[in-house]
């Protein structure tokens, strides 16, 4: 196991158990946690908002010890029976670890809360954690847990800008090669990458059974919130929405900042930019769990701001 990989289950151990001072002891001085942000674009983006957003639990980027203080105040009231957090796979380099993690329990409003959620862990050569960056369904998020009021539209005036990362092996390549494809609108050329029998998983809103991750989803129910769908029925949909208008640009165009790679799995994170028919910026902040095999891609799982999607895509979250 990797120093990162360590520090990261450490920390979702410490997380599952409640213990606030166990994640502070596992932090460097300074290090900090990042959650998306829904509607506001720029309350999510480190460089134009480096103290955040201020909202709960929709925050952009906080200090680690602001945010530790914070869980702190809510404290058990928030979860009277606690919120379990299960790692389900680990994708980890030497000094980056990508953790997908399942958590669950009852708010005390008696909402259930079961998120799905990639946490990505930056690991100083120490082993200590400078920093946390949370993926998860933002819509549940905000549903359970949120305070209700509205969340203002921001948009970022800035495109992404690409890590300088190359790919060193079949694996990132085939991963990697998504996305030009997709920029294109080209999904003939983007579905040749998937093996026959490839699936596609996106979680699903406040419909948390059909988001469930060994289950099958479906992907007529509500659009993008689909849960694991068939390559096929994926590129039917994809097909359909560009054809019909919804993008001003041919597509989304995603940027990959960077990826880790651990056998066939590669977790990327990556930002994706189109403006839509009616003239809104889509801007959405991806992880992307690709699963590469001998005949192509098998699986991809993609962690993102299912709120910004609804907010400007039209779908009941």
């Amino acid at each position: 196991m990797t120093r990162a990989a360590r520090a990261g289950m450490d920390f979702v151990t410490a997380l599952d158990r409640g213990s606030l001072g166990g994640l502070a002891r596992l932090c460097a001085p300074g290090a900090t946690w990042w959650v998306d942000s829904g509607p506001d674009r720029r309350g999510g983006d480190p460089a134009v908002s480096p103290g955040g957003s201020g909202r709960f639990p929709l925050h952009g980027l906080m200090r680690m010890d602001d945010k530790l203080a914070l869980m702190r105040s809510l404290g058990p009231a928030a979860f009277p029976t606690g919120c379990r957090q299960i790692p389900r796979r680990v994708i980890a380099g030497t000094g980056l670890c990508v953790i997908e993690v399942e958590g669950h329990g009852v708010h005390a409003s008696g909402l259930e809360y079961a998120n799905r959620y990639a946490f990505v862990f930056d690991v100083d050569a120490a082993g200590a954690i400078v920093s946390v960056r949370e993926y998860l369904d933002t819509v549940h998020a905000q549903h359970v847990v949120g305070s209700g009021a509205p969340i203002p539209r921001t948009t970022l005036d800035h495109a992404p800008e690409p890590g300088g990362q190359q790919p060193a092996g079949r694996a990132e390549e085939l991963a990697l090669a998504l996305w030009p494809a997709l920029e294109q609108g080209d999904i003939d050329a983007f579905g040749a990458l998937f093996a026959a029998d490839a699936t596609w998983w996106t979680d699903s809103g406040r419909d948390r059974e059909r988001g469930r991750l060994h289950r099958r989803g479906d992907i007529a129910a509500n659009g993008p919130f689909h849960g694991v769908v068939a390559i096929a029925d994926k590129l039917a949909a994809m097909r359909a929405r560009i054809t019909s208008g919804a993008y001003a640009s041919a597509a989304v165009a995603v940027t990959a900042h960077r990826w880790v790679v651990d056998d066939t799995l590669v977790a990327i994170e990556a930002s994706g930019d189109a403006t839509l028919g009616g003239g809104l910026r889509y801007q959405n902040r991806y992880l992307w769990v690709v699963d590469v095999q001998p005949g192509g891609i098998a699986q991809v799982r993609e962690y993102c701001d299912t709120l910004h999607i609804a907010d400007l895509m039209g779908y009941a979250a």
